[in-house]
């Protein structure tokens, strides 16, 4: 346990991180979690769970729930509803505390983590479906002259599908360093070679 200067022990409030943080950034943070509350609309997710993600990632704290209701105005269900997504696509954890009761949430940090966690969701509930109805569309054409172009257009838009599905099944199965190195790869990182190393 921390001590104060008298040596006595002290409490570390666990989101006593936030507060100042807040203080003295709140119109930064203000304008970053509006940002991601925009953007996730246009990815087609709910505005309040962008948000919600946004305030945990850029403030690095713990949170419980009605905090964030507070700090957001949004209602209770609203809140936990899409705490509960959040937690399901991985990229927020419940955090328990010894001796409180109250539950706190805590915003994944790692950014490839937090890549391929969203990469393998989005998998799941967007390319599988439409790859699976791509699939039996296709076979559902009949074999015959006159449907030739339509097969041949949906059979090119099935194929453009499965390979974004085989890339997006790669780079889940790849682990954090794997795809930070796929990262230098991209960006051409000066203090890597080709091989991977990193140079003296």
């Amino acid at each position: 346990m921390p001590t104060d200067a008298d040596g006595e022990g002290t409490e570390t409030r666990p989101d006593a991180g936030r507060e100042p943080i807040l203080a003295a950034q709140g119109e930064l943070i203000r304008r970053f979690v509006e940002h991601w509350g925009v953007m996730a609309r246009a990815w087609g997710i709910n505005a309040s769970m962008g948000e919600l993600f946004a305030l945990l990632y850029v403030t690095g704290a713990d949170w419980t729930a009605e905090d964030l209701r507070e700090t957001l105005q949004v209602s209770r269900g609203n809140v936990s509803m899409n705490l509960r997504e959040l937690i399901t696509w991985g990229v927020v954890h419940k955090v328990h505390r010894q001796g409180e009761r109250r539950e706190f949430y805590r915003a994944e940090h790692d950014v490839w983590t937090l890549f391929r966690r969203i990469i393998g969701e989005r998998k799941r509930r967007e390319l599988d479906p439409t790859l699976a109805v791509l699939r039996r569309t296709v076979q559902e054409i009949p074999d015959v002259p006159e449907h030739e172009g339509q097969r041949r257009r949906l059979v090119d838009l099935q194929d453009f599908f499965a390979l974004m599905n085989v890339l997006a099944s790669r780079l889940i199965t790849l682990d954090v360093e794997q795809l930070r190195d796929l990262g230098d790869l991209f960006t051409g990182d000066p203090d890597r070679d080709p091989s991977g190393a990193v140079q003296s």
